[in-house]
């Protein structure tokens, strides 16, 4: 990347990867873009606030960031990013401030699920109508999570590990259809400020500050079991990973 950072979101949009915000010696509220076709990494226009913290994802085909934090405030704002004139616009706020929480997208709606406001760690989610432009309340995770790892597998929301008041290793399922969570098989190891991503219908859990941070597990939903896989080569968290 042109900038260092950490703590930034890191999504797949349009066959680009994107890095956005973060941190490194200030708060940071620019955004670049690497094409693996070109192997080149450019700078497109910052987002109108500086956070860190916070995440970001993709629905019907705009780029939404939520939430995070900055020098001054935890923050519930929202902006999206037209590719077409290159421009960031604010929608929207949450319900709530959440920083360390998650973002995902499924089947037209916006779930910010979990983080913190400074004073508690949350368990709530909240979805966002992107026809309305409203959020509503949903059901709360079993657990209060900040700084988790968060994806879409198997038309579910899969939410593994974070920080509350210890870490964390046990994971849950979200069903859109019922609004419903349900339990599975904890983790190996502890886990926050790692990455969860599926790739080849299969879950991977990436690094992470506690437990053993340069290890990789694989989730066999069938088995309901995680294994060890290949370990990253360096100890890594407070960083990004997507799919292209």
């Amino acid at each position: 990347m042109s900038s260092k950072r950490y703590l930034f979101s890191c999504v797949s949009y349009d066959s680009l990867l994107y890095a956005i915000g973060g941190k490194n010696d200030t708060y940071l509220n620019t955004v670049e873009t690497y094409d693996p076709k070109t192997n080149i990494w450019k700078s497109i226009e910052s987002m109108n606030i500086e956070r860190n913290e916070h995440d970001a994802t993709v629905i019907q085909n705009t780029l939404y960031v939520c939430g995070g934090s900055n020098e001054i405030y935890i923050l519930n704002s929202c902006e999206y990013y037209s590719q077409n004139t290159n421009k960031w616009s604010m929608t929207t706020p949450m319900n709530s401030k959440r920083r360390g929480l998650a973002l995902v997208a499924h089947n037209g709606y916006m779930y910010a699920i979990g983080g913190n406001n400074g004073i508690e760690v949350f368990n709530t989610m909240e979805r966002f109508d992107t026809t309305t432009k409203q959020w509503q309340p949903m059901a709360n995770m079993s657990y209060t999570r900040g700084y988790f790892g968060s994806t879409i597998f198997m038309d579910k929301i899969y939410v593994c590990g974070g920080y509350n008041s210890s870490n964390e290793k046990t994971c849950e399922t979200y069903d859109p259809l019922t609004n419903q969570w349900t339990q599975i098989a904890s983790m190996l190891s502890d886990r926050d400020n790692f990455q969860l991503i599926t790739f080849n219908q299969q879950l991977y859990a990436m690094g992470g500050v506690f437990g053993k941070p340069d290890t990789v597990e694989i989730y066999d939903y069938k088995s309901n079991q995680w294994s060890y896989s290949q370990s990253l080569p360096i100890h890594a968290y407070d960083f990004g990973a997507t799919v292209i």
